[in-house]
């Protein structure tokens, strides 16, 4: 039906043509303006998820990021305080080993004194024997192993000028204790050598 055949109907029922098409034109406005609203909701909704992800994926980068530099902080920290722990440890050892060689020189000079002190090869020992708990403090077992051996060795030469102070007895020192001590020298060299040269080795 056209608008005239409309018209004609509303004209019978005494309807003014005019409120119709009004009414008419009001709807399809509001028709409009709600899809138009609509869709402006639904470009906001889209642009404001969109702005979302990018704010989550940023975000989620920025902590990646801020992870992977304090992992890389702490590793750095780590291996610093392990080489400083390393060289401290190094240099520990290195005047334990000079102390503990000085004091057996020094157990070698008194024991083997042509006028042999009883007393001086007492407090010589006592020397030996303390350092011998300082070498065990740092170690390594290639070392300690043989200062324990070279103190046991010089504990029983020790009673022995208590009971018998003879030169015979003294010349013992050379066939148990000099062996023994050129076995701990180059043992100390080859830990010391591997220590400097692993401490001169540029850092990664």
């Amino acid at each position: 039906m056209n608008l005239s055949g409309v018209a004609a109907i509303l004209a019978l029922v005494s309807i003014p043509v005019s409120v119709l098409l009004a009414r008419w034109q009001m709807r399809t406005a509001l028709r409009q303006a709600e899809a138009s609203h609509r869709s402006a909701l639904e470009v906001a909704e889209a642009n404001h998820r969109s702005a979302l992800e990018v704010v989550e994926a940023n975000h989620r980068r920025a902590l990646e990021a801020a992870d992977a530099d304090h992992a890389r902080a702490m590793e750095l920290a780590r291996n610093q305080a392990e080489s400083e722990r390393f060289r401290w440890l190094t240099d520990k050892r290195h005047a334990e080993y000079r102390l503990f060689q000085n004091s057996l020189a020094q157990f070698r000079r008194v024991f083997l004194a042509p006028e042999l002190v009883v007393q001086d090869v007492r407090d010589a020992f006592n020397d030996l024997h303390s350092l011998e708990k300082m070498i065990d403090s740092v170690g390594p077992e290639e070392v300690s192993e043989r200062a324990h051996r070279i103190v046991g060795r010089c504990a029983r030469l020790n009673l022995g000028v208590h009971r018998e102070p003879s030169l015979a007895f003294r010349e013992v020192y050379w066939s148990e204790i000099r062996p023994l001590r050129d076995e701990l020298n180059e043992a100390v060299r080859e830990v010391l050598n591997e220590a400097w040269m692993q401490l001169r080795q540029p850092e990664a």
